[in-house]
């Protein structure tokens, strides 16, 4: 009987100072920090002029990427968009990702050659550089906002936008 009464007065106690407490006000808040560097970088929207090279019966054009650098291809990601007209006028963003059955690209510092089945002449072409900073397994699991490469690579441009925060059109 004596171990329940010390019991109760204990539970008591407790429940008084949780029921007893509440939260305080907040404090003042503390100055905007600087703004961070802005790395993801990407281009305006090129119009591509493919030319077709009969020794290896391929469409390519070398575009010039000055924002791609040798760090970024050793641990950043490099993403790439061309812009489709549709017959009713209205535009489709795609990854080249998607469309690797017709299209191809090597990448070195500085430029980007695009290599293709078809004549890709008059379609808008656009690339995102974005360096890595932190390594995380390999290349190909590393992780951006929470995105892996690959599921950067399939996102149309406009969501790539709103992951990276650019308000790029």
């Amino acid at each position: 009987m004596k171990n329940s009464k010390w019991v109760f007065i204990l539970a008591s106690v407790i429940m008084l100072g949780i029921l007893g407490c509440k939260k305080g006000d907040a404090g003042p808040a503390g100055p905007i920090g600087p703004a961070g560097p802005d790395s993801v970088v990407y281009s305006n929207w090129i119009t591509l002029a493919t030319t077709y090279n009969s020794t290896d019966s391929l469409f390519e054009q070398t575009l010039a990427a000055p924002s791609l650098t040798q760090s970024i291809l050793d641990s950043g990601v490099i993403l790439t968009y061309v812009n489709f007209k549709a017959s009713n006028g209205t535009y489709h963003i795609s990854p080249i990702s998607s469309l690797n059955y017709f299209i191809s690209e090597d990448y070195s510092v500085g430029t980007i050659n695009i290599l293709s089945l078809k004549d890709l002449s008059g379609l808008a072409y656009r690339y995102v550089t974005i360096p890595g900073s932190k390594l995380a397994g390999n290349k190909s699991s590393a992780a951006i906002k929470g995105y892996t490469i690959q599921e950067l690579n399939a996102l149309p441009f406009g969501d790539l936008q709103k992951i990276i925060g650019s308000g790029a059109n």
